[in-house]
């Protein structure tokens, strides 16, 4: 629908820009005809009217000849558009000399104060003239029409790719919140019968968070600060589930965040380490985010104390990561990069990004 209304208002002020370049051209082609026959001859009323009346009949030849080529150009091969181009050259200079003619030759006494028996044969005469003039203008008017054609699929596909990309994106972010939501409310009803209390507090904290993905879940970038906010509610969440047995601990630049992030990308790194690490481990673990500036990259990553299973190594088939590989493709294309390795701790999830406000 979006292409539809910009190819309508492309339209628009091409035929605006159209009648405004036809009249200003044709008028400066009437002042030069006119002080070039003056040149020859002196000044006479006569010499005005031909003059006016033969830019009139090129400017009414050449608007119908427009609408030929709009017609006959489109999508035509090389030498079929020549084709086209030539014969709607000569009918063109034809019309016009027939129209010139028609207007003319009967008011001649009128206009030059005299008759002319073979004032026709006169007018014929300059019909080549007429025709290379024509055949100028429309091969003018093919290679513009040809540029803005090869602008306007540009564009189109350009828009066409960003729409699908945004859309991808919208079906990737759906895909968050039913994720998260269900893990939450699992953890949740597991400690209602258990401890109402914490039950409860929890149920505060994911109520945050959902305010929190409800505000940003359409933007494409934020920053990273804002990004804790959420993944601070999702710890807290589950520090109430497995207390003490969850150890967070932060190694964050100051200088990195205000840097652009995926919204989201943080949280589910987080939630994929402690659903698939510390949830695995009987005493719990650690968690340790970083964010770093390496060089002319940005890295973000999140260590775990779990352990990387032969599985994991391979295409992960988590609905999370494929989420993060998906939109870092997507938001940054191969300017960025996903890796999930073992490390010193145990796990070690880390994403390269360009640095970028």
């Amino acid at each position: 629908m979006n292409i539809l209304k910009k190819h309508h208002t492309q339209n628009t002020q091409a035929n605006t820009l159209f009648w405004m370049i036809q009249i200003t051209g044709w008028g400066l082609f009437t002042l030069l005809n006119l002080a070039t026959r003056q040149y020859f001859v002196y000044f006479h009323f006569s010499e005005l009217i031909n003059s006016v009346v033969l830019g009139l009949c090129l400017l009414i030849t050449t608007s119908a000849l427009r609408k030929y080529y709009q017609y006959n150009l489109v999508n035509k091969s090389g030498f079929s558009g020549l084709v086209h181009i030539l014969l709607g050259s000569v009918v063109a200079g034809f019309s016009a000399i027939f129209l010139y003619a028609l207007i003319i030759v009967p008011n001649q006494a009128y206009i030059f104060q005299t008759v002319t028996p073979d004032l026709w044969q006169q007018i014929l005469y300059s019909s080549p003239v007429i025709m290379l003039l024509l055949l100028f203008w429309s091969v003018i008017y093919a290679i513009v029409k040809k540029q803005q054609l090869l602008k306007q699929t540009h564009n189109d596909k350009v828009t066409l790719e960003q729409s699908l990309k945004t859309a991808k994106l919208d079906i990737l972010l759906s895909q968050i919140n039913p994720h998260f939501i269900f893990n939450a409310i699992n953890n949740i009803r597991a400690l209602i019968l258990e401890d109402s209390d914490r039950a409860r507090d929890m149920l505060a904290h994911l109520s945050e968070v959902m305010r929190y993905t409800m505000q940003i879940d359409k933007e494409k970038l934020i920053p990273l600060s804002n990004e804790l906010e959420v993944v601070k509610q999702y710890i807290a969440l589950n520090k109430l589930q497995f207390e003490d047995k969850l150890e967070v601990e932060y190694k964050l630049n100051p200088e990195t965040l205000e840097l652009a992030v995926p919204p989201m990308i943080l949280q589910l790194l987080i939630e994929n380490a402690v659903k698939h690490g510390i949830g695995k481990l009987k005493n719990g673990g650690t968690i340790i985010i970083s964010s770093q500036i390496v060089d002319t990259y940005w890295l973000l990553s999140v260590e775990n104390s779990g352990v990387l299973s032969p599985v994991n190594t391979k295409n992960s088939t988590s609905v999370g990561l494929n989420n993060i590989k998906q939109r870092l493709l997507l938001v940054f294309a191969e300017k960025s990069s996903f890796t999930l390795s073992s490390s010193k701790l145990g796990v070690l999830a880390k994403i390269k990004l360009p640095l970028q406000k």
